[in-house]
C-alpha cells in the first residue's frame, strides 16, 4: 500500500504535472451538459429540465478536481494550493474577464431591465459571487417574466469557484491533522485512509446537502435554494465522494484498472452509464424547476445519474457508452464547452426574436452558431493561450487577483450606480400585492380644485399604461387632470389570469370598478374623460369555469358588455370621452423567441376594434389612437424617431410622455 507520508502533511507550492491524456469521453459528457443548458434557455420544446445540464457540470467538477487532489496527495503528500488555485485562475478567468467586459461594453443593446443591476452583477462575477448576489437580489431564476441579467448564468460559476477555494483547504486540513495523529503514534498514514477520509467527508456533505435542499424548499425558498452553494453542492460532492471511492491511479486511468477486466465487472461498467443516461433523459424530459420536485429530491437523484455516466466512463473507456461520447463532434463542443456556457447566455438575450425577426427552431440554430463561434475564438485566442504561458518571474495567483479587481473597477466606473425604475412592471416578476397602487377613498367633503376660467377638468381612467402617463405628465396650462387609474386593472373582472406565462389571482378591486368609477365620476364632474385599457382584456382569463381569451365569440360578447358600461358610467354626468387604443405591447419573449398570447398584436388588434365600435355609437366619444401613435409603422416598436418610447414593452418612458404629452393635450381639448 502506497504510503503518503511519515510526517504531517504540508500544504505548500508545488508545481502540478497534469495526466498525459485527457479522456475523450468525458468531453463528450461536457458537451452533452451545455447542450441540455442550450436547449433549455432556447425554448427547445420536450427539454424543459435541460437546466438539470449544470449539475452534470458539478458532479464532473467534483469527480475531477478530488481525483486530481488526491493523485497529488500520493505523489507528493501535500497539496499545492497556490498552484491548484493558480490553475483554477489559468481555466476560467480570463475568459470571464473578457466576457464580463464585453457585457458591460455592450450593454445598451440589452433591455434597460435586465441591465439594471449589471453593476452589482459584475462585481459579483468577477469575484465568484454572483449567486449569492442573486438571492440577496431575490432573483427568480425560473420566471418568464422580464429578461433576466446578462450574467445571470454565472451563478454556476460562482459555486466550483468557492467549492475549489473551500474544498481543497478541507481536504488539507483535515488530512494533514490525520497526518500529525499518526506521527506521533509513529505510524503511516495510507492512502488507502486518505481517500477513506475524503469520501467520508464528501458523501457526509452529499447527505447535509440534499437534507437542507428538501427541507427548505417552498415557494418563498426556492430560488435561494436553486442559487445557494450550501444546497448546490451535493452535485459535487457526489462526484467528490466518487473519486474517493473508485479512483486509485489517475495517471492509469487511460489504460484502465485492475478492477475492470473481469467480464462482470466490464459488463457493469457498460451497463450503469445506460441507465445513468435514460434518468438524465427523464428528469430533463419532464423537470420544470417546480418546487415539488426539489422537494423530493430532484437533485440528488440527477447527480447520482451523473456519476453512473462520468465514473465508468472515465475508468472503462471501451465500453460502448464511452465510444459513443467520444465521437468527434461531441469530444470538439465538449473541449470548448466553458466558452459556450459562458457565451451563450449574453448571445440568446441579444439575438431575440424581435431583432432578429425569427423564433422556434430557426432562432435556435442561429443563437447556436453565434455562440459555437464566439466560444471556438475564446478557446482559440484567449483559453489556450493563457493557459500555455509560463511566465518567469510573473507571481500567477498575485496577477489573477489584480486581473478581476481591475476588471471590476472598470465596470464599477463605467456602470452608474442602480437608480431603481418608477414605472409600475407588473408581472410574474413581482408580487402581485405589490402591484396596487394605494387606494385612496374620494374625500368628498373637500372642495374641487379651483380653476382657472377656460380650463377643463380631465378624469383619467385605467392601468399601469395611464398611470405612467399621469406620473411623468409635464404641465400642461388649461388642462386639470385628476389621476383615478389602478396599476394591474382593467375592466375585465373574474379570474385567475396568465401573465407571461404565469398564472395569476385576480385582485379583488379590479372587480370593483363599476362602484368605485360611479362614485369617482359623481364627485369629480369631469369635463372630459380619458380612458385607458386594453393589457388586461387581452390576457388568457379563466371566465365562466374555463380558459377564454379576446377573439373566441362568447368573451368577446362579454367584453363588449364591460366596455359599453365603463363608458355609460364614465359619461353619465355628461363628460365628453376620449378612449385611447390599446397599443402593441411586447412585454416579453418565450425562451424560442416567440410572443406570449397577451402580446400577440391580432389580440390588441381585436380590443381595438371593439373600442372602435363602441365609441362609433356615441355622439359625445372619440376614440385617441395610441397604438399608432406609439407604433407607426404597424407593429411594435422600442423606439421611434430615435426616442426610447418603451421602458420595458408595455409601458411609456417618461421621454415619451413628454413627447406624447402636446398631442394629448389637443386630443383632449378638440371638441
Amino acid at each position: 500500500m502506497t504510503a503518503v507520508s511519515a510526517a504531517p502533511i504540508r500544504v505548500g507550492p508545488r508545481r502540478y504535472v497534469g495526466p498525459g491524456q485527457s479522456i475523450p469521453a468525458l468531453d463528450g459528457i461536457r458537451a452533452i451538459a451545455v447542450a441540455l443548458v442550450l436547449a433549455d434557455h432556447g425554448g427547445v420544446p420536450g427539454l424543459s429540465g435541460g437546466f438539470l445540464g449544470v449539475d452534470v457540470f458539478f458532479v464532473l467538477s467534483g469527480f475531477l478536481i478530488t481525483s486530481l487532489l488526491l493523485d497529488e496527495i500520493g505523489r507528493t503528500g501535500r497539496i499545492g494550493l497556490k498552484g491548484f488555485w493558480v490553475r483554477r485562475a489559468r481555466r476560467l478567468l480570463p475568459a470571464l474577464v473578457v466576457m464580463v467586459l464585453s457585457v458591460v461594453a455592450l450593454r445598451e443593446l440589452f433591455s434597460p431591465e435586465s441591465t439594471a443591476t449589471l453593476r452589482e452583477d459584475a462585481v459579483a462575477t468577477l469575484f465568484w459571487m454572483s449567486n449569492w448576489v442573486f438571492v440577496a437580489q431575490r432573483t427568480d431564476y425560473f420566471s418568464q417574466g422580464a429578461p433576466p441579467s446578462p450574467l445571470q448564468h454565472t451563478w454556476s460559476l460562482a459555486v466550483e469557484e468557492q467549492y475549489y477555494v473551500l474544498w481543497p483547504l478541507l481536504i488539507a486540513g483535515v488530512i494533514a491533522a490525520l497526518g500529525a495523529i499518526a506521527y506521533r503514534r509513529g505510524v503511516t498514514l495510507s492512502q488507502r485512509a486518505v481517500r477513506t477520509t475524503v469520501f467520508v467527508l464528501a458523501t457526509g456533505g452529499v447527505v447535509a446537502s440534499a437534507a437542507a435542499t428538501m427541507a427548505l424548499s417552498s415557494d418563498a425558498t426556492l430560488n435561494r435554494v436553486y442559487f445557494g452553494t450550501d444546497t448546490r453542492v451535493q452535485a459535487l460532492l457526489v462526484g467528490a465522494a466518487a473519486a474517493a471511492l473508485l479512483v486509485r491511479d489517475w495517471r492509469g486511468l487511460t489504460a484502465g484498472l485492475e478492477m475492470f477486466r473481469s467480464r462482470w465487472a466490464r459488463w457493469v461498467a457498460w451497463t450503469l452509464p445506460v441507465i445513468g443516461l435514460v434518468v438524465l433523459f427523464l428528469a430533463a424530459r419532464i423537470a420544470t424547476g417546480s418546487v415539488e420536485e426539489f422537494r423530493s429530491g430532484l437533485l440528488i437523484v440527477v447527480a447520482l445519474a451523473a456519476i453512473l455516466v462520468i465514473a465508468p466512463v472515465a475508468l472503462a473507456q471501451e465500453g460502448p457508452v464511452a465510444r459513443l461520447l467520444s465521437v468527434g463532434p461531441l469530444v470538439g463542443l465538449g473541449a470548448i464547452s466553458y466558452g459556450v456556457y459562458l457565451w451563450h447566455w449574453p448571445i440568446f438575450l441579444l439575438l431575440n426574436g424581435e431583432r432578429t425577426g425569427t423564433s422556434g427552431w430557426q432562432l435556435f440554430a442561429l443563437r447556436c452558431a453565434a455562440t459555437v463561434a464566439v466560444a471556438a475564438v475564446s478557446w482559440w485566442a484567449i483559453e489556450q493561450p493563457i493557459r500555455e504561458w509560463r511566465p518567469a518571474f510573473v507571481p500567477m495567483l498575485p496577477l489573477a487577483g489584480a486581473t478581476a479587481a481591475t476588471a471590476a473597477v472598470v465596470a464599477m466606473t463605467v456602470l452608474p450606480v442602480r437608480v431603481l425604475p418608477e414605472t409600475p412592471q407588473p408581472g410574474p416578476m413581482i408580487d402581485n400585492a405589490a402591484l396596487v397602487a394605494p387606494e385612496i377613498p374620494v374625500e368628498v367633503t373637500r372642495a374641487p380644485k379651483p380653476l382657472a376660467p377656460g380650463d377643463l377638468r380631465v378624469a383619467v381612467f385605467g392601468d399601469s399604461i395611464a398611470w405612467t402617463m399621469m406620473r411623468y405628465l409635464p404641465d400642461t396650462p388649461g388642462l386639470d387632470f385628476s389621476d383615478f387609474t389602478t396599476i394591474g386593472c382593467g375592466i375585465a373582472r373574474g379570474g385567475p389570469y396568465e401573465y407571461v406565462g404565469q398564472e395569476l389571482p385576480q385582485k379583488p378591486e379590479c372587480d370593483e370598478w363599476p362602484a368605485r368609477w360611479a362614485q369617482r365620476i359623481g364627485y369629480a364632474k369631469p369635463d372630459v374623460v380619458l380612458l385607458m385599457v386594453g393589457r388586461w382584456e387581452v390576457v388568457d382569463r379563466m371566465n365562466e369555469g374555463s380558459w377564454t381569451h379576446i377573439g373566441e365569440p362568447g368573451y368577446d360578447a362579454y367584453l363588449e358588455g364591460e366596455l359599453n358600461r365603463a363608458l355609460d358610467i364614465l359619461g353619465s354626468t355628461g363628460a365628453r370621452l376620449v378612449v385611447a387604443t390599446e397599443p402593441y405591447n411586447r412585454r416579453a419573449e418565450k425562451p424560442d423567441g416567440s410572443l406570449y398570447p397577451e402580446d400577440q398584436p391580432k389580440r390588441v388588434e381585436r380590443w381595438n376594434t371593439m373600442v372602435r365600435n363602441a365609441v362609433e355609437k356615441r355622439p359625445n366619444a372619440t376614440v385617441l389612437d395610441l397604438n399608432k401613435k406609439l407604433s407607426p409603422n404597424g407593429y411594435y416598436q422600442t423606439k421611434v424617431d430615435g426616442l426610447r418610447v418603451r421602458s420595458d414593452g408595455v409601458h411609456p418612458t417618461p421621454e415619451a410622455v413628454e413627447w406624447l404629452t402636446p398631442w394629448l393635450v389637443e386630443a383632449l381639448k378638440t371638441k
